[in-house]
């Protein structure tokens, strides 16, 4: 029989589709999930954007060593039930060697157990509790514990705003009630006094019968451990109820959705950060960040901005050796890899931590600016 060219790529076309994909073409999988919807949505939309424009970025230089970048968004919705069950979808997935997220320590708590069963390295940027990356050898954070935050907090109502009587309205949630209570703490050793530490139910809107308490005792300031709708709220109404006295903030306000919300009743509020966007040094991030989105970013995105070059370094490095891209071999390079320098300040992992100093802003005239 004469073969002819058609019958010969015909009887090649088998072979070749059975054909392994060379390793330089595979994808490099990731998760990311955080809450997108529901209550402080902006938080994880900072989280996604920053994510998406890193990754972005990586595809422009033609992929990690070559190989494109597959991103599997998922929404947790705050709720550590949610948190769990993405996380079973998201480690599920073949191919995973990294998962982003969550914003709250109790959704990333949540998840970590199901990502380590499946050896599959999680980076949260913003998860605080102590205890977060006590669960496992695969459990990494962004940013500073609650206890190194927690002298922060102290530093900023007692230094910045020279006040030493003290009130503290918290959270009742896991990041809430650690804050508080550490926060507390921290303000007793440096010598001040805190005069009232009380739980705030979250989604509250009426904080009268506290703001009552606050004008009895007439404390010198207060310290909002808080969330950014409860605090905005809150601080409009200590406003409205002819309450001048200063008040500090930990790193949820560092959102532009607290001045947003809360009006010309933030102003002079003071905060402390590990990024800020005016921060010359920062310009290439803030100028590409501006220019996908709108708008400046804030520190929750810069930490997952972070998050995902740390990430994508590993990977990077699991490649470059030859090894088998592994969830595992991801974890080893993160634990034991290099310094990464950031837009958060430098990375370098201590038992899955990192400690970064603080910066200190306040808002002045509608906008943040440092202190």
């Amino acid at each position: 029989m004469r073969l002819t060219r058609s019958t010969f790529l015909a009887a090649l076309l088998p072979a070749f589709l059975a054909a392994p994909v060379h390793a330089a073409e595979e994808p490099v999988t990731i998760g990311f999930f955080s809450h997108l919807s529901g209550n402080f949505a902006e938080y994880g939309a900072s989280f996604k954007n920053a994510v998406e424009l890193y990754l972005d970025q990586v595809k422009q230089q033609g992929g990690i060593e070559g190989r494109p970048v597959k991103l599997i968004v998922e929404d947790d919705r705050n709720s550590p039930q949610e948190a769990a069950t993405v996380a079973r979808k998201i480690a599920g997935t073949p191919g995973v060697v990294l998962a982003i997220g969550s914003w709250s320590t109790t959704a990333s708590m949540a998840a970590s157990p199901i990502f380590s069963e499946a050896k599959i390295p999680q980076i949260s940027p913003t998860s605080s509790h102590p205890d977060f990356t006590k669960q496992s050898d695969y459990v990494f954070r962004q940013n500073n514990t609650d206890d190194i935050l927690a002298q922060y907090n102290a530093d900023t109502i007692q230094q910045k705003l020279k006040a030493n009587k003290v009130v503290i309205p918290y959270s009742q949630d896991d990041w809430g009630v650690y804050t508080g209570k550490a926060t507390a703490e921290a303000i007793k050793k440096a010598g001040g006094e805190v005069l009232l530490l009380e739980s705030v139910q979250p989604g509250s809107r009426d904080f009268r019968p506290f703001i009552s308490k606050v004008k009895a005792l007439k404390p010198e300031g207060v310290f909002l451990a808080l969330p950014y709708q409860e605090a905005s709220i809150f601080i409009q109404q200590l406003r409205q109820a002819g309450i001048d006295i200063p008040v500090g903030g930990g790193i949820p306000l560092t959102s532009p959705k607290f001045i947003e919300l809360a009006g010309k009743a933030a102003e002079g509020v003071v905060l402390h950060t590990i990024f800020f966007a005016q921060d010359p040094s920062k310009k290439a991030f803030t100028d590409a960040y501006k220019a996908k989105y709108g708008k400046l970013p804030d520190q929750f995105a810069a930490l997952a901005y972070d998050a995902t070059g740390v990430g994508v370094e590993a990977i990077r490095r699991v490649i470059k050796s030859g090894k088998p891209l592994t969830g595992e071999a991801v974890r080893d390079e993160l634990a034991n890899g290099p310094a990464y320098e950031g837009v958060t300040g430098v990375t370098k992992y201590d038992h899955g931590n990192v400690k970064k100093d603080p910066i200190f802003i306040t808002v002045k005239n509608g906008q943040f600016a440092l202190f």
